[in-house]
């Protein structure tokens, strides 16, 4: 354990992504009725945190922050209402990355993980109405969003390297269900990032090796 401890002490990195977050609300009421006409939105996240690299290279455990935007849009033709989401979370996250193939110098990864988040501020707007979601019981609990995707990592030097990941996510439900009452209320998205890993002073590990 003591081996394996100072291991994790020299084989840091340190990461930070952005990029494009598309996301949809999935509600269904009571009686198990969804509603119908819901568009995704195209929002911005952000990612920051440490990689800390098990002594086999190729099993990572990460830990960081993170800063999402959802949204979705919509109408009901019948009621002639249109509807519209816009929410920001910051969020705690951890997961596993795998590498599991190499191509020369490009590396292929499989990542886990999950984040617990909260709300920062959002809005739902009903026609000409703007309703502020803080403080709102479906949005004022933590949102907790399980995550799994791919990507390819590139070494721009022995210190640093590229990688461009797809992640799909789908939250638990917003909504505290209970026996009289199965009301529900759930994000999923599509996250498409770029972003850079950076070795840590003193890490023992170097990106062009496998």
């Amino acid at each position: 354990m003591i081996l394996f401890a100072t291991h994790l002490g020299q084989s840091q990195l340190l990461y930070a992504e952005m990029g494009q977050s598309i996301s949809n609300f999935e509600y269904q009421n009571s009686a198990g009725g969804t509603l119908d006409n819901l568009q995704s939105a195209t929002n911005s996240f952000l990612g920051f945190g440490y990689t800390f690299q098990l002594p086999n290279d190729k099993l990572n455990i990460d830990v960081g922050l993170s800063y999402t935007n959802y949204g979705a849009k919509g109408s009901d033709e019948v009621l002639d209402n249109f509807f519209e989401w816009d929410v920001s979370y910051a969020g705690l996250q951890t997961g596993v990355t795998y590498y599991f193939a190499r191509s020369k110098e490009f590396k292929f990864f499989g990542t886990l993980n999950a984040s617990l988040e909260y709300l920062l501020r959002g809005t739902q707007t009903l026609n000409n109405q703007v309703f502020n979601l803080s403080g709102e019981d479906e949005f004022d609990n933590f949102l907790v969003v399980p995550r799994a995707g791919v990507g390819i990592q590139y070494p721009i030097s022995n210190k640093a390297a590229l990688y461009v990941q797809y992640q799909y996510g789908k939250s638990y439900s917003l909504v505290n269900s209970n026996p009289n009452d199965d009301e529900k209320l759930s994000i999923t998205t599509h996250n498409i990032g770029i972003g850079i890993t950076i070795q840590l002073p003193g890490c023992n590990c170097s990106f062009k090796n496998f």
